[in-house]
């Protein structure tokens, strides 16, 4: 297809961020991507751009089946009838010890399929997508102006950088257990839309995680200096499309439990290519540039509610009760589950297995877990790592790394270490020009439990005595912030950065179907109180 054309994977990639040019007509009123970041339309807006590219992606399915001439006709367009997009469940672990990143992404540039005239071999459409010559004068930005194909944790910044897919994937699976956590968190003690979905930081509010902080450590851990680690080009990643699916399926999954909470009327903190700073947005605030006719109306956040209503759904939600759904994402996350990769759901149809292509290496097999889950019954203590920094402070993309233990003093290292707990990413353009009276603080939160509970098991920290848990919190816990090209930055020079322990005493699940129950957080100051950017005696909460 034409990159001219509307329907290109360029064009609807280039929708996200750069080269900031109109998209099906839509005006850009200054020069961004058309996408909702830091916003309370993050969740919402993202909708119908999946939505979008899942389309054009299904009327390719179709000709392709269509064009099929032989006995096998009828059962290729059966199973592209009812083909939606797959998404990659980065939260759930996989089996035996196997990457959480699919190796049909990562392995290799080239994948054999299965044709009606035999296997062929083709370019790995998930691997990486390459750039036209005349595409880079369009990004201004070195290196990307000499990158002839999107990259993930590049070797270089010259012009024959290679991916290094066998760290991303270390950096992914590292940190895996995070993404589960923080999820099950989101589910279970964030009942507001608006402190669910945006990272801009609420003050006074109970929590500090969002679906777009969670869905930020996702791009910087798999971008880490490459394409994903920037808003300006993270859209034309093949594994984009897969992350965002997901991230769109975590939103359903949380909307199925949470009917009543929606898009709250607010100001945008730092606006779009359609948005200036300042506008007032609300549930029916147009999602441009995506139209839903052709009269000029566009979709909006009160036209993306219900997923059936736009004809897929998710497993875990379809046809299920709360108490269904509790009792699947636990099957999930809290007891384990094989799949990373899978694909939603079409509203009414068969749930037809994926093509080789995309289930290639996958197991439905539980692995084994090696941290012990909170007590069946009774009460438990819950800690977790706050997070809060300006959007603008390093004026790029940067990470907030926790540590549980000592760790390597090389910054290259630190996402591969075994003490991290995770890594916190501020996902910003790739040039975000620092202005101190009108910076957006975002925020996020690493779970510090489960690392608590193994440090427990081998005799480190009593966790029924808070005073000593605290103790060991304060000589053991450690926080140190890197740029995207893992240069370490002392963390008393991060403009507004505070790191602080929170804790809340919560009611074990007595069921299956059943969540726990949180209590208020209660913030531990004497744990980072005098430390560099850890939160002190009488700053803000």
């Amino acid at each position: 297809m034409d990159q001219s054309d509307v329907r290109s994977y360029y064009q609807l990639s280039g929708i996200h961020g750069r080269p900031f040019t109109p998209w099906d007509g839509v005006p850009l009123v200054q020069e961004m991507g058309y996408c909702s970041h830091t916003s309370n339309l993050f969740a919402t807006w993202h909708r119908p751009y999946v939505l979008a590219f899942e389309q054009v992606l299904y009327d390719n399915v179709q000709n392709v089946a269509n064009s099929i001439q032989n006995d096998t006709t009828g059962e290729y367009k059966a199973a592209a009838s009812t083909f939606r997009l797959p998404y990659w469940d980065w939260a759930a672990p996989t089996t035996d010890g196997s990457p959480v990143m699919p190796a049909p992404v990562s392995g290799s540039p080239y994948i054999v399929v299965n044709l009606p005239n035999g296997p062929q071999t083709i370019n790995n459409p998930l691997y990486q997508f390459n750039f036209a010559t005349s595409d880079l004068p369009s990004f201004p930005d070195s290196p990307f102006n000499v990158w002839q194909q999107t990259l993930r944790y590049p070797s270089t910044k010259a012009a024959g950088a290679a991916s290094q897919d066998s760290l991303v994937s270390q950096q992914i699976t590292q940190s895996q257990g995070t993404y589960a956590q923080r999820f099950m968190n989101l589910l279970q003690a964030y009942p507001r839309f608006t402190n669910f979905s945006s990272s801009a930081w609420t003050p006074s509010s109970p929590g500090y995680d969002s679906l777009e902080s969670l869905h930020n450590q996702i791009h910087g851990l798999v971008g880490n200096g490459g394409h994903m680690s920037w808003i300006d080009y993270a859209g034309f990643d093949p594994l984009f499309w897969l992350h965002h699916a997901n991230t769109d399926r975590l939103f359903a999954i949380w909307q199925a439990l949470h009917p009543d909470s929606y898009v709250e009327s607010s100001q945008e903190p730092i606006g779009s290519a359609v948005l200036a700073a300042g506008a007032q947005t609300d549930v029916n605030t147009p999602l441009k540039p995506f139209h839903w006719d052709t009269n000029g109306n566009f979709w909006s956040s009160a036209s993306v509610t219900n997923t059936s209503e736009l004809g897929y759904s998710y497993p875990e939600i379809q046809g299920k009760s709360q108490s269904e759904i509790k009792a699947a994402v636990n099957a999930l996350y809290a007891a384990s589950s094989g799949k990373t990769i899978t694909r939603r759901d079409n509203v009414g149809g068969t749930d037809n297995t994926l093509a080789p292509l995309i289930a290639a290496g996958l197991s439905n097999e539980a692995p084994v877990e090696t941290v012990p889950d909170p007590p069946a019954t009774g009460n438990y203590t819950e800690w977790l790592s706050n997070i809060r920094v300006a959007k603008d402070a390093l004026e790029s993309t940067f990470f907030v790394h926790i540590f549980l233990g000592d760790f390597n003093p090389d910054p290259k290292t630190w996402t591969l270490e075994p003490n991290l707990v995770g890594s916190h990413s501020v996902i910003t353009p790739y040039v975000m020009k620092r202005d101190p009276n009108q910076s957006t603080i975002v925020t996020g939160q690493i779970p510090l439990t489960r690392a608590l509970r193994a440090d427990e098991q081998k005799g480190l920290v009593n966790m029924g005595n808070e005073t000593a848990t605290k103790d060991y919190l304060t000589r053991n816990l450690h926080w140190r912030v890197t740029t995207m090209d893992d240069k370490d930055v002392p963390r008393d020079q991060v403009p507004d950065l505070k790191v602080s322990v929170v804790t809340a005493n919560v009611q074990a699940a007595q069921a299956e179907d059943e969540f726990p129950i949180w209590g208020e957080m209660k913030v531990q100051t004497d744990v980072t109180d005098g430390r560099p950017a850890g939160l002190g005696v009488g700053d803000a909460v």
